[in-house]
């Protein structure tokens, strides 16, 4: 199988998987906990560059969820200023996801920052996690428009991305997942070649 193949097929089979679940209770963690792998497969593996993608997708990813977890940021407080209270949660998923798309941009030079490996390099794969978190951030930036305008001037018919959001999150999140995925199988695959030609 070709790896177009194989990232179509690992972004169908995730996204109907989480969109199966659709509760952020559950999708959350088991999207953390593939990340987790990917990381920990990526460092078992000594793949600098995929240990590098996948780890900070996760620690900006879960870094957001424990702000989040902790109720340091809910949609309770401030009960009494509806616009403090979106601009807090929208605005701060905002922060996040800018934050991650300009890291994934700069990948290479980030990675060059903290590690002094010679084999940090822009792989394949960097092409794709940026664009998906460019996505990310304009979701974000969408559901924070609405939710403005629905709060200053009552466009009760405006809510298509609020409504959708998390889907949309999904669909990015798998994406995300899948083209790990596929970074796992094609490095596998290369390993096992290498190997091979050393026999």
């Amino acid at each position: 199988m070709k790896p177009s193949h194989l990232i179509l097929f690992s972004i169908a089979s995730i996204a109907v998987f989480y969109m199966q679940l659709w509760d952020d209770r559950i999708v959350t963690p088991l999207h953390l906990s593939l990340l987790a792998m990917c990381t920990a497969y990526a460092i078992y593996i000594k793949n600098i560059n995929m240990a590098h993608i996948a780890g900070f997708i996760l620690l900006v990813s879960g870094a957001h969820r424990i702000i989040f977890e902790l109720d340091l940021i809910n949609d309770v407080t401030p009960s009494d200023n509806p616009l403090l209270q979106s601009l807090l949660i929208y605005g701060t998923n905002l922060v996040f996801s800018l934050a991650l798309t300009l890291i994934l941009i700069f990948r290479v030079q980030v990675s060059r920052i903290i590690s002094r490996s010679k084999n940090i390099k822009l792989t394949n794969f960097d092409g794709v996690f940026h664009w998906i978190f460019i996505y990310v951030t304009a979701i974000n930036v969408l559901v924070l428009l609405e939710d403005m305008l629905y709060i200053l001037f009552e466009f009760k018919s405006l809510t298509f991305i609020y409504d959708n959001f998390e889907g949309l999150l999904y669909i990015a999140w798998a994406i995300s997942c899948g083209a790990l995925l596929t970074m796992m199988i094609c490095s596998s695959k290369g390993n096992r070649g290498n190997e091979a030609g050393t026999l």
